[in-house]
């Protein structure tokens, strides 16, 4: 009898026995939420694109920047990407035609192009950031610093079908295009991702940001590569223009919105028959640097070819920039610009 009793009383315990643990669970589950309610939150360092001030994916502080040169020819546009780079530049080539150099650091473009040939003053800048330069094809002096000098690591279309794929809705040579995963997944397998700790922008804080009054203002590169920006102020940034038309992204159909734009004036030439240009890009000269509605004169000092261009205020304080992306426009000294200042 004894025996029916306790094997009767262990049957219930086991019945009863997952309800307790399940209670025991809740209970603690319960008791980790409050803890997680009443600890103080520990938040880690934010980190900020060198480039451009803005938060950037930890891990990602010391991966090599990469720069592709982008056609700006009529049959090249829209091109795709340079809404994606943290700066680029805006260079004269031959017969009054810009190309661009975009440099990207801290986004990721799933396509860039047309990418065209390079330039030596191109690779100049390039090597500011200690970029792969990718490019399709170059000029005989462009080839000739590219094999000099041991520190330019670059990817060149001519010699790979890998990296880039020709678009069959343009026609060649405005339709070799790339890509940011392509790029990195052909410097890796070529060893070209070194650590690199890049000297970047010195940036203001957003509260220090005044608006001023220049709204619009023109650059006249040539007859065809007219650049007009417009100032924006819900987006805080110039539209760009092209020939009186928004210069939009070919994926997004988005115009290109700058924060930042540095007009930097150099001693340019033409040197030979084919009308390719010598640009002087160590010395020193003037320039301007326009955001939020205002413009200041500025100076702009580099000491040989491949070191950081230093830009600084007439009264010699180093330039600090809004957070947010820069376009560089490298305009001959003689060039006309239409900025009222007033």
């Amino acid at each position: 009898m004894n025996r029916k009793i306790i094997a009767l009383i262990l049957f219930f315990f086991i019945l009863l026995l997952p309800g307790c643990i399940r209670t025991t669970v809740e209970e603690e589950k319960d008791k980790r939420k409050e803890e997680q309610i009443t600890r103080p939150v520990v938040t880690e360092p934010i980190l900020k694109n060198p480039l451009t001030g803005l938060p950037m994916v930890m891990g990602e502080e010391y991966i090599r920047p990469f720069a592709v040169m982008v056609e700006n020819e009529k049959n090249a546009r829209p091109q795709s990407g340079l809404d994606k780079a943290d700066v680029v530049y805006e260079i004269l080539t031959e017969g009054g035609i810009t190309r661009f150099l975009a440099v990207y650091f801290g986004s990721n473009a799933e396509e860039i192009g047309p990418v065209r040939s390079a330039r030596p003053y191109f690779i100049d800048f390039a090597m500011e950031y200690e970029a792969i330069y990718v490019h399709y094809g170059g000029s005989p002096q462009a080839y000739s610093d590219l094999k000099k000098y041991d520190k330019i690591d670059n990817i060149d279309g001519i010699y790979d079908n890998v990296t880039f794929w020709r678009d069959k809705t343009r026609r060649p040579p405005h339709n070799a295009y790339t890509s940011s995963h392509n790029i990195m997944k052909t410097a890796q397998k070529r060893g070209y991702l070194r650590t690199v700790k890049l000297n970047g922008w010195d940036f203001i804080g957003e509260e220090n940001s005044t608006p001023g009054s220049l709204k619009e203002f023109e650059l006249d590169y040539s007859r065809n590569y007219k650049v007009k920006y417009v100032y924006d102020e819900k987006k805080q940034a110039y539209i760009r223009y092209i020939n009186d038309k928004p210069h939009v992204d070919r994926k997004t159909n988005e115009p290109i919105a700058v924060r930042n734009v540095i007009i930097q004036f150099m001693d340019t030439r033409v040197f030979d028959s084919e009308g390719r240009l010598a640009i002087k890009t160590m010395g020193s000269g003037k320039g301007y640097y326009i955001s939020d509605g205002n413009c200041t004169y500025i100076n702009w000092e580099k000491n040989s070819r491949f070191a950081k261009t230093k830009y600084t205020t007439e009264n010699g304080v180093e330039l600090r920039l809004n957070p947010g992306n820069t376009w560089i426009q490298i305009m001959p000294i003689q060039a006309k610009t239409k900025l009222d200042l007033n």
